[in-house]
C-alpha cells in the first residue's frame, strides 16, 4: 500500500475528516440565520428592549462565516494536521516509518496534501452553505467574487498546514505543535501594522472573502498576499523536511 493510498484511508476511515465537514458546515448553516435575525435574539436577551440594528447585508453573513470558520475552522485543521505529521511523536511509530523511506518528503508530502485538501474542501462545503442560507434570509452573493475570496482562504488554510509540519519538526508533542502554529498564525496580523508590507502579510486573505463580495477589494489586491503565502508556505515545508530528516528518533 502506498503512503498517499495510506493517508487517504486515515483520513476518511477516522472522525478527522468528518470532524473537518461538519465543523465548517455548521458555522456556514448557522452564522447566516445569527446574522439575519441578530436584532431578535438581542431583544429577547435583553428581556424584550427593542434593539434596532442596520439591516444585515449578504456581505455581513459571509463576513460572520469567514470570522468563526477562521476561528473553530483553523483551530480544528491545525489539530488534525499535527497529529497526522506528528509521526515522531511516538518513538516506534517514527521507527516504522523512518526505516521505509529514504527521504521525509515521501512522508511529509501525503500528509500535507491531504490536510491541505481536507481543509480546502471542508471550507468550500461552508461556504456553499452560507452562500445558500444568506440567499434565502438575506439575499444573494456575487458567485465569481465569491469562489475568488474562498480560493483566497483556501492558500491560507495551505499555509496554515504547511507552518503545521514546520511545527512538528520542532516539536515532538502534538499539543504543542499545534499550540505553536497557532500562536504564529495569531501573530501574523500584528505584522499588517507595518504598511509597508501590510498587503504581502498571508493573514490578509482570511478577510477576502467578504471582502470581495463587499466590493472593498478586488483579487488584484491579494496577490502579494497569495504570493507570500505560497513562498512562505513552500519554504516551511521545505525546512520541515530538513529538519525531520536531520533529527535523531
Amino acid at each position: 500500500m502506498s503512503l498517499w493510498r495510506l493517508e487517504w484511508l486515515r483520513l476518511v476511515r477516522t472522525p478527522r475528516a468528518l470532524s473537518l465537514a461538519v465543523v465548517f458546515l455548521a458555522i456556514g448553516l448557522i452564522e447566516p440565520v445569527a446574522t439575519r435575525y441578530v436584532s431578535t435574539l438581542i431583544g429577547h436577551a435583553s428581556h424584550g428592549a427593542v434593539i434596532r440594528l442596520p439591516k444585515p447585508t449578504p456581505a455581513d453573513a459571509l463576513s460572520s462565516y469567514v470570522s468563526e470558520a477562521t476561528l473553530v475552522g483553523l483551530i480544528v485543521l491545525v489539530a488534525v494536521a499535527a497529529s497526522a505529521l506528528g509521526f515522531d511523536s511516538s518513538p516506534g511509530l517514527a521507527s516504522f516509518f523512518r526505516t521505509r523511506v529514504r527521504n521525509m518528503w515521501l512522508l511529509v508530502a501525503p500528509r500535507f496534501t491531504a490536510y491541505a485538501v481536507a481543509g480546502a474542501l471542508a471550507y468550500l462545503l461552508g461556504a456553499l452553505a452560507a452562500w445558500y442560507e444568506t440567499h434565502l434570509l438575506i439575499g444573494s452573493l456575487p458567485p465569481a467574487d465569491l469562489f475568488a475570496g474562498v480560493l483566497c482562504a483556501v492558500v491560507y488554510l495551505a499555509f496554515a498546514v504547511a507552518l503545521t509540519a514546520l511545527a512538528t519538526s520542532l516539536a515532538r508533542n502534538t499539543l504543542a505543535s499545534a499550540g505553536m502554529t497557532l500562536a504564529i498564525l495569531l501573530a501574523l496580523p500584528l505584522l499588517a501594522d507595518v504598511h509597508a508590507i501590510s498587503n504581502w502579510v498571508p493573514s490578509a486573505l482570511v478577510g477576502a472573502p467578504a471582502a470581495l463580495v463587499a466590493g472593498t477589494h478586488q483579487l488584484s489586491h491579494y496577490l502579494p498576499a497569495l504570493g507570500a503565502a505560497a513562498v512562505v508556505g513552500a519554504s516551511a515545508l521545505a525546512l520541515a523536511v530538513r529538519l525531520l530528516q536531520t533529527r535523531e528518533i
